[in-house]
């Protein structure tokens, strides 16, 4: 088997659609990186114009009255309009590079916004305004910078930050582009059973060194990311890789950028294990690339279509395939609003994994592969 593993590794080095795919890794985060430099993603004062354009437009649906504390006017509106002072603070802090007065303004409009949650109306103006989970995740990110006295402008293309984008952009593609590199993964051996005759071992072993072999250059796409973000070190500097996350992982926390970092590339490799295996099957019973990928992407999609399903089956290891989605607590804001968290993702896609084994090694067999 070790013999065949280090042929199929010779093989897919030399794979021209290899070369393509850590061709365009490469060049997608040289691509993000010069999107986030010309978009000038991050910057705090382009970001609060924008929330000052949402809340006016808000405004806007009230009729003109007086918004004073001792007015008459509605509650809701008085809300709106101490937010858009607050963004309006928010604004001048960060271009006069005022981090503490940037901090006690979020800090209260996440306030503001907590309480506009309850009040009369809210509903007719909530698509201008921040989810509840959305502004808790804010809320208790700048309470964490305050009380550590850490400061909030920092460089977003510096190494660090620059991985805390990146991951999560991948955590919303990962599945995908797994399923788009895997979903043929036997079907050459299918087309050419020489390849699988040639050698003399049992049919699941040579499975098992092709998904092997397939995992391997897998990691070594990971291993690409970091090494293509290192240039970043060079040009912005290293970052700070204690600088706080605010994620929802079944309760609001705080986590450092290494902590995020390292759940993300323990959901990138759990879920690289799983698509392998789901398409090595589907594989085996379709005998097509195409319908593979399509029941894969069907797979995936299905949580999104069915938002339902999520909370009647939590524990589908699909709710946890867009980490970036699980991480930033979406689940929240559903309809059927329900609490998923990473360490039960991570429990459903190994348990998944273990079953997919089992259902493996009960046809895989080249007996049995013919009856199918």
């Amino acid at each position: 088997m070790w013999k065949l593993l280090k042929t199929n590794l010779i093989i897919e080095k030399s794979s021209k659609k290899n070369i393509f795919a850590f061709i365009f890794v490469a060049l997608f985060i040289i691509g993000l990186a010069f999107y986030m430099e010309n978009e000038d993603v991050g910057n705090l004062v382009a970001l609060k114009t924008s929330e000052h354009q949402n809340i006016t437009s808000a405004l806007s649906q009230f009729q003109v009255m007086d918004a004073s504390k001792d007015g008459d006017s509605n509650e809701l509106y008085k809300n709106l309009n101490e937010q858009q002072r607050l963004i309006s603070l928010q604004r001048v802090a960060a271009k006069l590079d005022k981090p503490d007065l940037f901090a006690n303004s979020a800090i209260e409009l996440a306030n503001l916004r907590e309480d506009a949650f309850t009040l009369e109306g809210y509903e007719e103006v909530a698509v201008y305004l921040p989810t509840y989970t959305v502004n808790k995740l804010e809320s208790i990110f700048y309470e964490t910078l305050k009380t550590l006295d850490i400061p909030i402008f920092k460089d977003n293309l510096s190494f660090y930050q620059f991985l805390i984008f990146l991951f999560g952009i991948l955590g919303s593609i990962w599945f995908i582009f797994l399923a788009f590199y895997t979903c043929g993964i036997m079907i050459e051996d299918f087309r050419h059973t020489s390849l699988i005759k040639g050698y003399p071992i049992p049919f699941d072993q040579y499975v098992a060194a092709k998904g092997i072999s397939t995992m391997s250059i897998i990691l070594i796409f990971i291993v690409e990311l970091f090494l293509c973000s290192l240039l970043l070190i060079y040009y912005r500097g290293l970052g700070d890789p204690t600088y706080p996350v605010a994620v929802f992982d079944g309760n609001y926390e705080i986590y450092s950028i290494a902590q995020y970092i390292g759940i993300c590339l323990l959901y990138m490799i759990s879920i690289a294990v799983f698509v392998i295996l789901l398409s090595i099957i589907l594989n085996v019973l379709l005998k097509n690339m195409y319908l593979t990928l399509f029941v894969e992407l069907l797979l995936f999609a299905l949580p999104t279509l069915f938002p339902r399903m999520i909370s009647l089956f939590p524990y589908n290891p699909f709710n946890y395939m867009n980490f970036t989605n699980l991480l930033n607590g979406v689940s929240l804001d559903l309809a059927h609003p329900v609490a998923l968290n990473s360490t039960y993702g991570l429990i459903s896609i190994g348990l998944s994994i273990v079953v997919l084994i089992v259902v493996a090694n009960l046809f895989l067999s080249t007996g049995k592969l013919k009856r199918v």
